[in-house]
C-alpha cells in the first residue's frame, strides 16, 4: 500500500515515483547491499531537497536485467514521460538523484 506524501509536500502535488527492481537488487554482489538500495536512494534524493516530492518503492521485475546495475522506473508527477534508468548500486543512488535534480531544474525553466 502506498504511503501518502509527507506533510511538507503541497497537498495538491503528485510525487515522482521511483520503482526499484528488487530482482536486480538481490542479484548484486552482497558487498553492495542491494536490498538496502531503496533506503540509500531515498537518502540521496532527500539530500538534494527532493525527498518531499519523491516516493521510492521496491518493485518486481521491470524487464531490464542489466549486469551489475539496477533498473529503476521513474514516473514523473504528470505520469507522462516515464523512463527506465539503469543505476550503479555503488553510487548509493547519487546518479539517480542527480538525474532527478536536473529534470526538476528543466521543469522549472520557462
Amino acid at each position: 500500500m502506498r504511503k501518502p506524501p509527507p506533510i511538507e509536500a503541497a497537498p495538491d502535488s503528485q510525487p515522482t515515483e521511483l520503482h526499484v527492481c528488487h530482482n536486480c537488487s538481490v542479484r548484486l554482489d552482497p558487498r553492495l547491499g542491494g536490498v538496502d538500495l531503496p533506503r540509500r536512494i531515498r537518502e540521496a534524493v532527500a539530500a538534494r531537497g527532493l525527498g518531499p516530492s519523491t516516493r521510492v518503492f521496491s518493485s518486481g521485475c521491470l524487464g531490464e536485467c542489466p549486469l551489475d546495475k539496477v533498473t529503476v522506473l521513474v514516473i514523473p508527477p504528470s505520469g507522462v514521460g516515464s523512463e527506465v534508468k539503469l543505476i550503479d548500486a555503488e553510487k548509493d543512488g547519487e546518479d539517480l538523484a542527480e538525474h532527478l535534480a536536473r529534470a526538476a531544474e528543466r521543469a522549472e525553466r520557462p
